[in-house]
């Protein structure tokens, strides 16, 4: 197996610790509006899912009629909020490493290219990914749609099969999946028994992140 010629990485759940945070405000904001909602369950149900999706499932399964302006408000609150979330640890240092290793990375995520930026600000991680690409901004469908990650890879130059993605929820994993690529799985909220379902390799945390970039063909620097 040739060794892939990018890898992409999600931001929220794979580099910063976002999820929960993001899905608390959900939760708030939903509260603030006639929807009361388990937190732990809606963050088990929608890790990884773009804000739009999210309303858009509820607002069909419970008769809800959130304002117009209820996904703003959520992106509004997270924003605000950004602070709260720190990165994944260990994660700062394998992306030193790949830097270091001259490794092609981009990254693709379901949040806004606003959110995105002020994530990786906050986590000093900017100069890591000159390229970012966003599902709620940059294509129609979001993840679990293979269409984001089509869209790194043809904006980077790179076709799919050739990509290594490092993902942990259950839709980013069927993106990259649908889309061809190889994916690596953090099983953090997604379990071990279900990324490896999906068709993905799964991971317990970033200290094992090396060593499997390396079996997958991709040469560290130390290694």
């Amino acid at each position: 197996m040739a060794a892939p010629r990018l890898v992409i990485f999600d931001c929220d759940g794979v580099l910063v610790d976002s999820e929960p945070m993001a899905n608390r405000k959900f939760v708030e904001q939903a509260a603030r509006f006639g929807l009361p909602l388990d937190e732990t369950a809606t963050l088990h149900e929608f890790n990884g899912a773009a804000m739009r999706t999210r309303a858009e499932v509820l607002a069909a399964r419970h008769g809800w009629v959130p304002p117009a302006d209820f996904v703003a408000r959520v992106d509004a609150a997270v924003d605000a909020a950004v602070t709260e979330a720190e990165a994944i640890p260990g994660v700062a240092a394998v992306l030193a490493r790949l830097e270091v290793s001259r490794v092609p990375v981009c990254l693709a995520s379901n949040s806004r290219h606003q959110e995105i930026d002020l994530r990786l600000r906050h986590l000093g991680f900017e100069r890591f990914f000159p390229r970012r690409f966003s599902g709620a901004d940059d294509v129609a469908a979001p993840k679990p749609a293979p269409d984001l990650y089509l869209h790194a890879a043809r904006e980077m130059g790179v076709s799919p099969a050739d990509c290594l993605v490092v993902e942990d929820s259950e839709n980013g994993i069927r993106a990259a999946v649908a889309a061809g690529a190889r994916v690596l799985g953090l099983a953090r909220f997604t379990p071990a028994e279900r990324i490896s379902a999906l068709g993905a390799t799964p991971f317990a945390d970033m200290a094992a992140l090396p060593a499997l970039l390396v079996s997958q063909g991709i040469a560290l620097a130390g290694c």
